[in-house]
């Protein structure tokens, strides 16, 4: 029993060093000496960081005009915004997503 906590242990020891190893060192090298892997990486989180807040502003942006122009006062604001994260994350869902047909 306890031969095989310490192989847990070790095991995870070793995993977490690993882990640190790689964590440091991308810590330390500058965005032109990283792997294309993790530049690609990089190119998506900050595209899905794009997209999740340029279709949330625009339509706030679209709820205030149609607040504006019919005289109500949070409605649209409230309304388009929560379609507006709707659609940013299944954008961003879009994006990441490993089963997308259209890829296949």
């Amino acid at each position: 029993m306890e031969k095989k906590k310490k192989k847990k242990l070790d095991s995870f020891d070793r995993k977490l060093q690993d882990f640190e190893s790689r964590l440091n060192a991308s810590k330390k090298e500058p965005y032109f000496n990283l792997s294309s892997e993790d530049k690609e990486l990089w190119r998506i989180v900050i595209r899905a960081g794009v997209e999740l807040f340029s279709v949330f502003f625009v339509s706030v942006v679209i709820g205030y005009g149609l607040d504006y122009w019919l005289s109500t006062s949070p409605l649209f604001i409230v309304l388009f915004s929560l379609l507006g994260v709707c659609a940013g994350v299944l954008n961003v869902w879009r994006m990441v997503n490993p089963n997308d047909k259209r890829l296949k």
